[in-house]
């Protein structure tokens, strides 16, 4: 491929998509390299964006930033596009207990998450539950990307401006500021759950973890907001669902394939758990899974290599990367090319046995 671009980005999950057109959009040379990986997480992910922890009530880590930021961000990349793929989707919080509905309005009144959720518990209007009976509360402000579709159509157009190197890397072909004939000012990894063998970024605490959804067909459920208790209930298209996510911390990872073998009891823990919001009846019409690339303190890493000039590290989104994506790109790539500082709580160089 004979070409001398400004940045090499390794892998084409949520990370390198989003730090591509950034670049991108900002007049950067960019080539990805990216195999095309069937279990890239970034592809199974429901892309969900809410800004509330809504097992404790909690609001997330700089959530307001985030939420100020990405309608625009998002906007532009349609716009790129040309399709939409971010969509404002209320979120409802099926809640049953008299000590959760105490809950919910006891936290309303705590620190600031009354900017983020409706402080009434509202009837559940939909006729497709149990007899027992649930309270409704709703999350202000979220919404969901469809990822895959993204990923896909970015991938076709990074294709048509031959920016799109399709091969497994070979870190035994990297020298400095060239790989293989490629010549590249800087080089970004951004693997997702392959960063923790990456050899150039050692001892990262990467805490990775399996998670399973389904994707149902049912007629009856709403389609025009997504419902959690257990599980959510995402609407992805006309009559389809996104049930999810499991969490699993240990699994057969001695190959690409063992690793993301379907679970048939994760499986069947995600359908009790649907069933516990329906009664209507569903059928069950793909099964995926992906590894999640968690860090320990469940921030993301990103910055330079401490030794190695122009070697740099985007990764570590996990769960809720379409939430933190679209602004953390835009500081890296200032931290790249102004030299303004990372927030201390995602610099890679929190971890100081990098070699």
């Amino acid at each position: 491929m004979n070409k001398k671009v400004d940045y090499l980005i390794v892998g084409q999950g949520l990370a390198g998509t989003f730090l591509a057109f950034q670049l991108m959009q900002k007049g950067k040379s960019v080539i990805v390299l990216d195999k095309g990986l069937k279990y890239s997480s970034s592809r199974v992910a429901a892309g969900v964006i809410n800004p509330v922890v809504l097992r404790r009530y909690t609001v997330t880590w700089r959530a307001k930033e985030f939420l100020n930021y990405n309608p625009l961000f998002y906007e532009r990349l349609d716009e790129y596009l040309g399709k939409q793929y971010h969509f404002n989707l209320p979120l409802k919080k099926l809640i049953s207990s008299k000590d959760e509905i105490a809950f919910w309005e006891t936290r309303y009144d705590k620190d600031d998450i009354s900017d983020y959720i409706y402080k009434g518990l509202t009837d559940v209007t939909e006729n497709l539950f149990p007899s027992e009976k649930f309270k409704v509360g709703r999350v202000k402000r979220s919404s969901w990307l469809n990822i895959s579709d993204l990923l896909v159509d970015f991938r076709e157009k990074l294709q048509l401006e031959n920016a799109l190197l399709e091969e497994e890397f070979n870190f035994s072909e990297l020298h400095p500021n060239q790989y293989k004939d490629i010549k590249f000012g800087r080089i970004v990894f951004c693997e997702g759950a392959r960063g923790k063998n990456n050899p150039l970024f050692k001892n990262l605490p990467f805490s990775l973890n399996k998670g399973q959804l389904i994707t149902i067909k049912n007629t009856l459920l709403p389609s025009d907001s997504l419902l959690k208790k257990k599980v959510f209930i995402l609407p992805t298209s006309k009559n389809h669902f996104k049930v999810g996510a499991t969490y699993s911390w240990k699994w057969d990872n001695s190959s690409e394939e063992t690793a993301h073998e379907i679970e048939p009891e994760k499986t069947e823990l995600l359908k009790s758990h649907l069933e516990e919001v329906t009664t209507s009846s569903y059928e069950v019409v793909a099964i995926e899974t992906g590894i999640r690339p968690s860090i320990k303190d469940r921030r993301p890493l990103i910055g330079g290599h401490p030794n190695k000039k122009d070697v740099y590290m985007f990764n570590g989104m996990g769960t809720r990367g379409c939430f933190m994506a679209p602004l953390l790109v835009e500081e890296f790539v200032s931290y790249c090319e102004n030299g303004t500082d990372l927030h201390s709580d995602v610099n890679v160089n929190r971890f100081v046995r990098l070699s």
